[in-house]
Parts: C-alpha cells; structure tokens; sequence
C-alpha cells in the first residue's frame, strides 16, 4: 500500500480502513481536507482509492495530540459527543423517518470511529462524491446558500421536535446526554471569556474614536451591558430545560464550514445542504443556532435584505417537517414562541460573533498557532490563578491576530451586528437580566 508522501496517516486509522475494505493491496492517496485554522478540533483528510473505480473516497477526523490543546479545546469531550450524535441521536432519526415514510439525510453517514485517548478519530462519508462543497471561508454566503442552510437546519431541528413528541422517553434518555453544554459551563477557562471580552472592548473603543451621535452610545451601552454578562448571558441561553418543551438537540456550532452545499448541475444556483461537525450540540432553544450562524457568518446588507424572509422560510420549513409526522407547528413550536425566543436569546449571535470574529475575517497565515496558544494558556494556569484577568489580557495582546486588513473588516462586521441586535429588538433581554 502507497501513500501520499506529503500526509502520514496514523497506524491505527490505517488499520480501521483496512478492517473494513480489505484492500491491502491497493495505493492509497491521502490529502488534506481542511485548512489551517480551519479545524482546532483536530486533522481532517480526505482519503482515495485511486485504481478502484467504484471505491467512494472517505473523510477522516483525527484528534489532535498536543496535550495543551487537548486539555484547552476538550477534545475528548468533543469526540465523545460527535461520535454520541451519529451513534445514537441521529439513529433515533432515521429510526423515526423510515417509520413515517420520511428520510433523514441533512448528514454524512459515519462509518466507523474510535474513542482511546489520545488517538480519537472519525471516519465519515465523503460528502464531494455526492457534489457537496464548503463555502469558501473568505466568502460571504449569499441568500441562496443561507436559505439552503436554514431549510437544513429546520430540518434537523424538525426530527428533534418530532421524536420528542412521538418518542418522549427516548427523547428524554438522549437529551440527558447532551444537556450539559461543552462549551459554556460555570467553570469555562477565565482566558476563553477574556479573549471574547477583549473582541467587545475592542468595537466599544472603534466606535468611541467616531464623533459621537445618539446612535453609537447607545450601541456602546449595548455593547458594555454585553460585555459585564459575558460570563452569564451563555449559561442562560443554553440551559435548554427552561425553555421545554421548546427546545430542540442543536448543532451547537452552526456556522459556514460546517455547511456543505450542492449547486444544481450546469448551474451555481444552491439547491441543498447538508450539516457536519456535531461536536458541540446541546440541548437548547433552536434560535441559538439560527442567530450563531446569522451574525457570526453574514454581513449586515444581506440580513438587511433578508433577516425576516430567512426567519420566514426556517419556520415555514420546520412546519412542513413536522407535518410530514402529523404534527402541527401550532402545537410544537408556535410562531410567538419562535419569535419571542429571538429576541430573548438574540445576544447570543453577538456573543458568538465575538468569538469568532477575528478567526473569521483571518486568512491562513493570519491565524495563531493553536498549539501555541494552548502550550501558553496551560502555562499561566500553573502559575496564575484562573480568575486573573491582567494576565489573561496580557496573553491575548500577545497571540493579537487582527492587523491593518483586518480591523476594518472586523469593525463593519462587529458593529453590523450590534446594529442588528437593536434592530430586531433583541437586546432587551441584557438589560433585563
């Protein structure tokens, strides 16, 4: 067997593709399947069989091994909660379709995976075979494929609401095992809260070097209220229980990369999408994937054009999903509901937005060492403690991504957010808390 020289697949991946195609054989090429910056989770490759005409290439996701990172970034957690969603919740899906005459297919079918710490991997379904692409990182998803996304996802959210209403006790056996974010906990790394802080602080100052109008105080105080509950506005939003029964399992990291897209044949029009990476799901309110994907991946002259039409076309789907189970939306998760739900957990698009923003607007070479950055925050915990702020701000100065490119980008895209955040009415709940 021959591989790519460029990329060593790990023995113990090797030996589960052997294990389950028997081509001992055969060359094998390998290649990469995301970019830098593109995965902190780990190493994603593509893998082909070459001279084997019917063989179906597959993807791989590997942990990483750097233990900083690891520890950082809870990879452990995360595989165990992805390999969990394949295993379990989306088999209760399927499970569910096949019953009603439905299909469940917004997904890659995962062929095998192993858990042994620290050599975690995935093997999925290649979704290019079927004509599914990313969206370029660089490029902004235009209507069609945010449409594309949102039916995907309303989708996905409309098997949720149908087991819990059709199979309460297993509905109930599997939040049990993701109701406990991975993500936002009461002990979340004192530096991870910093890093979204200091993104917060950073648009306060960009818009206190403006001439100051009603407008941008006002965005400011939005901003300020956004940063002093930084800690406790996430814990509210993910605690799913307090919003039964109309709460769904989320994708929990719904944004442009794990979105694959298929374009109609000879066309660049999108007519379907298909979601990965389920690392992070929850149990929570669905908007809480609606607005991380909303205000972290879009630009404000698209939502302007939009927002209402994209929330219009999510809900109009989700009803005709749960139709297709003899459910009636009215009494599974009413427009009010919905609506009332946006606003009242719409901060958490901003919040996320934070996050991700400097990654986001970042290009490949732009982006930190994530070892690095991990090697660092595994430093100051063994000789700091968790709580200190000074030393955290000092660390995030020093891993400082944004530059002379991508401050504009970053203010446009932060301040939009802002902007739309009092535009849907949606910071309220801020103030409220």
């Amino acid at each position: 067997m021959s591989d790519s020289e460029s990329i060593e697949l790990p023995s113990h991946v090797r030996n589960a593709l052997l294990e389950i195609y028997k081509r001992h054989d055969q060359p094998m090429i390998i290649e990469a399947a995301s970019g830098v910056g593109e995965n902190i989770y780990g190493q994603v490759l593509r893998i082909s069989w070459p001279t084997l005409k019917d063989a179906s290439s597959v993807v791989v996701k590997m942990a990483p091994k750097n233990e900083a990172r690891r520890a950082h970034t809870h990879v452990a957690d995360y595989y165990k909660r992805e390999v969990f969603m394949y295993e379990n919740v989306f088999r209760a899906y399927r499970e569910l379709a096949q019953e009603t005459g439905n299909r469940f297919d917004v997904t890659p079918a995962l062929i095998t995976s192993g858990l042994q710490a620290p050599e975690e991997f995935i093997i999925f379904e290649d979704l290019n075979v079927g004509g599914y692409t990313r969206n370029a990182r660089s490029s902004m998803p235009t209507s069609g494929l945010v449409i594309s996304s949102v039916k995907a996802l309303a989708k996905l959210h409309g098997l949720s609401f149908a087991l819990q209403h059709t199979k309460p006790e297993k509905f109930s056996e599997l939040i049990d095992k993701v109701k406990e974010d991975n993500l936002f906990t009461p002990h979340m790394e004192a530096v991870s809260i910093e890093f979204g802080r200091a993104q917060l602080r950073r648009t306060q100052r960009m818009l206190q070097d403006e001439e100051q109008t009603e407008e941008s105080q006002l965005l400011q105080r939005v901003i300020k209220n956004c940063d002093d509950k930084f800690k406790d506005f996430p814990l509210y939003c993910v605690d799913g229980a307090s919003q039964s029964p109309y709460a769904v399992i989320c994708h929990g990291d719904f944004w442009n990369n794990n979105i694959l897209y298929k374009n109609k044949v000879n066309d660049d029009k999108t007519i379907d999408a298909k979601l990965i990476d389920f690392q992070m799901s929850r149990y929570a309110s669905p908007v809480l994937d609606l607005v991380h994907y909303l205000f972290a991946c879009t630009e404000k002259p698209l939502r302007d054009t939009n927002f209402q039409s994209f929330m219009d076309i999510y809900h109009e789907t989700l009803a005709l999903n749960l139709k297709s189970f003899n459910l009636e939306i009215e009494n599974i998760y009413p427009r009010d509901i919905f609506d009332r739900q946006l606003c009242d957990f719409g901060v958490y698009g901003l919040i996320m937005a934070a996050f991700s923003m400097p990654f986001f607007v970042s290009q490949a070479d732009e982006i930190v060492n994530i070892d690095k950055v991990s090697e660092a925050i595994q430093d100051l915990s063994a000789t700091s403690s968790d709580e200190d702020a000074p030393k955290c701000q000092e660390l995030i100065e020093e891993f400082e991504m944004l530059n002379e490119r991508t401050l504009p980008i970053f203010k446009r895209r932060m301040t939009g957010v802002v902007c739309d955040i009092i535009k849907y009415k949606m910071a309220e709940k801020l103030f409220q808390l």
